[in-house]
């Protein structure tokens, strides 16, 4: 029995009492989901237009051209994608590339097509891979940009923007131990200021300059193409900016709900983004020489667009408040992919590891300190390599369109075999949505080399290990499989055979009630002997936050001096097992607990074996297998009292 299968872990379902009000949730939401989203106008026009090699000049027409390119991508791809339709594909409350594979086999659509079912898989792991490799570029650029502000007020402060950004940034991944709830309670309010500040700077740069707001008309995004079409589709690489967040947002789906996630993207986050990124568009066309239009803007460095437009009495609150901002940025991404990981843990693409419940009212608020970790060290990494956000920009969007393009796909699957909606509508909708992303995406291919290598390594060392377990315990449950013998067969052979008797108690974990635990059987049968009293332990989670102690213990004794007990807890709760046993006792149940010991089994993997893995796979595998959590860790068990029953394996 391995730990991933003892405990489970049990998905939320919206509507569990008491559930927070959708109004409160979308609030909450501002400080975790849409930090992303909302920080982007810190650099998506500066990079647009700073930008030698991939951006443009600041002329009328390619100011008209970029601001419609932005807003018609806001539209397309966040509102109508993400937030209209991707939003409606959740497993369980959860969202994400893995919560639409889940939606997929319970379908039961792929059934006796292997072919196709690798192929949906293979899709899945890319493009959940590919997130990782989002993951740790969204907090660099964001938090560097933001620091970047204090060059705005003096040059003094250059040398400095790399290491704050470096001590910023692991402050925030050592905060993410106190949990998503109490996160949100200090991040919202300073977003819902971020999204009140933009907008509001943002409408004042627009009121004096109104004819920006032409550019919602798509024909100034196709002017730019017919003039410049190769520049501007190369443009579309750094356009993509603004809608870098979209995977986060799906993702996080399980920290809050569809409801609570569209009211803040159309109520609050979507206005003032739009506002801002025409401020800014408003400040570019102020910059053309006297005013006059169809003149090209100055040929010089024009700074941040976004810092340009705050009044200089608001500089300084502006870059605080902005430096923030980029750190709840960072949020977004960060949740997400916790609940990805446990995601790939739950559909056996990982080892299992520990999952830290962080909310008492949503199952799906977690914690996971390997993950957080990674990220962490990556995130420093991207700071030390590019150390400025033009460079990182280079190395942002390769993932997330590829991410965004393997989305789509996973969509078109859901609609027609999940949701069954008829071709005739799903294929307008798909052929709309893959063309923008495959545009995105072609735009960001040109990018690898200037750095966008970076989250592509990521990516695929994701890849590997997610494929090499999977294949690992395929060729394991082929090899090796698993005797499965049922514990009443096992109770009738001990009156026959007698087996000798030893004193003490003996604690056996099993994944099932009526199964005899594997740890049991290989003992038995290299030392036919048994304690005088024989617990077999099983872990039920529940899907509340807790269980009262009247609630937490169901026992049964099953004759020969074997009893059965079963253990409940909540998902806020540890399945601490010596806490039960003693639970048991007092109810009763006769346990020496001074002469006890913990039974449980370990695999250890060997590399010798005969099966198809290449070698330096079947290393990497049994790493994996012997860095996973052990079950000792995930039940609290006293490391003293445990005998661990190790089974060499050969892959």
């Amino acid at each position: 029995m391995t730990p991933g299968a003892t405990k489970k872990l049990v998905l939320s379902k919206e509507g569990e009492s008491p559930p927070p009000s959708n109004i409160a949730l979308a609030i909450a939401s501002l400080g975790i989901v849409f930090g992303d989203i909302g920080t982007s106008p810190l650099y998506t026009l500066k990079a647009c237009f700073n930008s030698s090699s991939l951006g443009v000049s600041a002329t009328i027409e390619s100011v008209f051209g970029v601001l419609s390119l932005i807003f018609w991508a806001l539209l397309l791809v966040l509102t109508l994608k993400y937030v209209t339709v991707l939003l409606r594909a959740q497993f369980q409350g959860e969202g994400g590339i893995f919560a639409m594979l889940s939606l997929i086999k319970r379908a039961g659509s792929e059934k006796g097509r292997a072919v196709r079912s690798a192929v949906i898989l293979l899709v899945a792991i890319c493009g959940a891979a590919l997130l990782y490799g989002d993951g740790v570029v969204t907090p660099s650029i964001s938090v560097l940009s933001a620091a970047e502000g204090l060059e705005s007020i003096s040059s003094k402060f250059d040398n400095y923007i790399v290491p704050i950004a470096i001590v910023v940034l692991l402050g925030l991944f050592l905060w993410q131990r106190v949990g998503t709830q109490r996160i949100a309670i200090i991040f919202s309010p300073i977003m819902i200021a971020w999204f009140v500040a933009i907008g509001v700077f943002g409408l004042m740069s627009i009121v004096k300059t109104p004819q920006i707001l032409e550019a919602v008309n798509p024909g100034y995004a196709i002017d730019l193409f017919q003039a410049q079409p190769w520049r501007a589709f190369i443009l579309l690489s750094l356009v993509v900016l603004c809608i870098t967040g979209g995977e986060a947002l799906y993702a996080d789906l399980g920290q809050f709900n569809r409801r609570s996630i569209t009211i803040a993207w159309c109520g609050i986050v979507w206005p003032c983004l739009l506002l801002n990124y025409f401020g800014q568009g408003a400040w570019l066309l102020g910059q053309t020489h006297a005013g006059k239009w169809g003149l090209p803007a100055a040929e010089t460095d024009m700074g941040n667009p976004f810092f340009q437009i705050i009044p200089e009495m608001f500089s300084w609150p502006m870059i605080g408040l902005a430096l923030l901002a980029a750190v709840i940025a960072s949020q977004a991404i960060i949740t997400g992919l916790f609940s990805l990981t446990r995601q790939a843990i739950q559909i056996g693409l990982l080892p299992f590891m520990r999952v830290v419940h962080t909310s008492g009212e949503k199952e799906g608020q977690i914690y996971l300190p390997a993950i957080n970790r990674a990220m962490g060290v990556g995130c420093v990494l991207a700071v030390l390599i590019f150390l400025t956000p033009e460079h990182l920009a280079a190395a942002y969007g390769v993932a997330v369109t590829t991410v965004m393009t393997t989305t789509t796909i996973l969509l078109a699957v859901v609609a027609k075999k999940v949701w069954k909606w008829p071709t005739l509508g799903i294929a307008p909708m798909i052929l709309v949505f893959i063309a923008v992303d495959l545009a995105f995406l072609g735009a960001n291919l040109f990018k690898i080399p200037e750095g966008g290598w970076f989250p592509l390594v990521i990516a695929f060392m994701m890849i590997l290990l997610m494929t090499t377990w999977r294949a690992g315990r395929a060729a394991l449950a082929k090899q090796h499989p698993e005797a499965i013998e049922p514990l009443s067969d096992f109770l009738t052979q001990i009156p026959v055979a007698q087996p000798a008797r030893v004193p003490g108690t003996g604690v056996f974990l099993t994944a099932m009630k009526d199964t005899t635990p594997s740890s049991l059987v290989s003992l038995y049968k290299r030392m036919p002997v048994l304690h005088e009293r024989v617990i077999i332990m099983s872990m039920v989670p529940s899907p509340v936050a807790r269980l009262p102690r009247s609630k937490q213990l169901d026992m049964e004794e099953l004759g020969q001096g074997f009893c059965h007990v079963e253990g409940h807890h909540g998902y806020l709760q540890v399945p601490n097992v010596p806490r039960l046993l003693q639970l048991a006792r007092n109810r009763g149940l006769e346990i020496d607990m001074e002469h006890l010991s913990y039974f449980t089994r370990r695999e250890i993997i060997m590399t010798g074996g005969d099966s198809s893995m290449w070698l330096w796979r079947k290393g990497l595998f049994a790493w994996m297998a012997r860095n996973a959590s052990s079950m000792t860790d995930v039940f609290e068990l006293p490391s003293e009292q445990v005998v661990e029953i190790g089974l060499r394996v050969d892959v």
